[in-house]
């Protein structure tokens, strides 16, 4: 045998275990819902383990796993929206999510301080996490998430409806 049917012979399944925290994490992060998340690892784990005899570098084997997780995540939100399509086509209702009031909010942001509308942007539309928006901004991670507390609340004091004068 040649030294690279040793290499392949090395690795098990079992040594696949070792990158379940990472795949978690980016699995949560893709699906924002634990229940998914953990569906979308566990059919990862069974693709890899299928596969394990085709890697050919076992020592990426982190990478690879995060390759398979992320096209099991494109291959769900293709089916969705084959779905979506096939119902919409059917001439069944198709439910959409009610429409958020984005003129509202894009106001309420810009009536913001720049600071709290860059906390706001780098967490909610960058999804960040407050570590890396502490080392984006120069900040202690204990600052940022006490700052984005106080941001939110300003946003959403914005986004209320006024009431008219006089009235309680």
């Amino acid at each position: 045998m040649d030294e690279l049917s040793d290499l392949r012979m090395a690795l098990s399944p079992e040594d696949l275990t070792v990158h379940l925290p990472e795949l978690r994490a980016l699995a949560v992060r893709l699906a924002r819902s634990t229940h998914e998340a953990e569906d979308l690892v566990q059919e990862t784990m069974l693709s890899a383990v299928a596969a394990l005899k085709d890697l050919r570098q076992p020592e990426l084997a982190g990478a690879w796993l995060l390759r398979i997780l992320r096209r099991k995540w494109y291959d769900i939100l293709r089916r969705r929206s084959r779905e979506r399509t096939a119902t919409g086509l059917r001439g069944e209702p198709v439910e959409l999510p009610p429409e958020p009031n984005d003129d509202r909010l894009r106001r309420a942001m810009a009536a913001l301080p720049a600071e709290d509308r860059r906390l706001l942007e780098l967490r909610y539309f960058e999804n960040r996490t407050s570590t890396e928006m502490a080392a984006i901004l120069g900040r202690p991670a204990g600052s940022i998430r006490s700052s984005l507390f106080y941001a939110l609340r300003r946003l959403e004091a914005e986004c209320r409806p006024q009431r008219p004068e006089g009235k309680p």
